[in-house]
């Protein structure tokens, strides 16, 4: 016979295996709840204030992550051209994020100057929503998909 020692905690509900992760998020929480009830007053009075502070913690961050979405844009880079950032980023011990903004920057300025144009970039677009497509000289993905359509488009790919 299992020896019963007075004081000891025995559950008065064996764990069950929960039938999905719903289920066992409840019997979590339930379980917690069960063990917060043996605290102390002051004890519970603390672990409020921490849940409060971290609730709060995690309000600011949402905040600034909802600031931060109206200056997010999904781009779509060569390869090449990613890890040459990520290069410059790592050897300046900066975000990519920094070093695509200071480029765009600068490449702004020298565009507003009129340091460059796209004339000889810009090729014929598909897109309804752009009558041009703009491709670096380097960019070798787009260019390559380029002169494919020129093939299709002239009759002389197949």
């Amino acid at each position: 016979m299992p020896d019963k020692t007075k004081g000891q905690y025995v559950p008065a509900i064996r764990p069950i295996e929960p039938a999905d992760e719903r289920v066992a998020e409840i019997l979590q929480e339930r379980q917690q709840h069960f063990e917060e009830l043996r605290l102390s007053t002051d004890e519970r009075k603390r672990l409020l204030k921490s849940r409060q502070k971290a609730d709060a913690r995690k309000e600011r961050e949402r905040q600034k992550a909802a600031e931060r979405e109206g200056n997010r844009r999904t781009v779509y880079l060569p390869t090449g051209l990613i890890a040459a950032i990520r290069s410059i980023a790592d050897k300046e011990s900066v975000s990519m994020s920094q070093v695509i903004t200071y480029l765009l920057f600068e490449a702004v300025e020298h565009f507003e100057h009129q340091e460059f144009n796209f004339l000889d970039h810009k090729y014929p677009s598909d897109s309804p929503r752009q009558e041009w497509n703009l491709i670096h000289p380097k960019d070798g993905e787009r260019m390559k998909k380029t002169a494919a359509r020129k093939n299709e488009n002239s009759g002389w790919g197949a």
